[in-house]
């Protein structure tokens, strides 16, 4: 069996940030799962709403609904793009 052994310098702020990364692959794997396999469906449901509320959905809802989503399985997995990236 082969094994990898990663080490950080969390002194560094580079380091800590490609430390933050590595911890958080898994939840971040899950956030792009999710957004892949299961937003279609949620946003066919929104809209679905909308129009039968005679609401006129464009694209640019279609735009902020899609984010809204990403941002909210962001928040729930606690994937802070701001400590990932600078």
């Amino acid at each position: 069996m082969c094994k990898a052994k990663l080490e950080f310098d969390l002194t560094d702020s580079d380091d800590k940030m490609e430390f933050d990364r590595a911890n958080k692959s898994t939840e971040m794997a899950l956030v792009l799962w999710e957004m892949v396999y299961n937003s279609k469906k949620k946003l066919y449901y929104k809209f679905e709403e909308m129009l039968e509320k005679g609401e006129n959905p464009n694209v640019y809802d279609g735009v902020d609904s899609f984010l809204e989503l990403l941002i909210e399985e962001l928040n729930e997995r606690g994937v802070i793009i701001d400590k990932l990236i600078r």
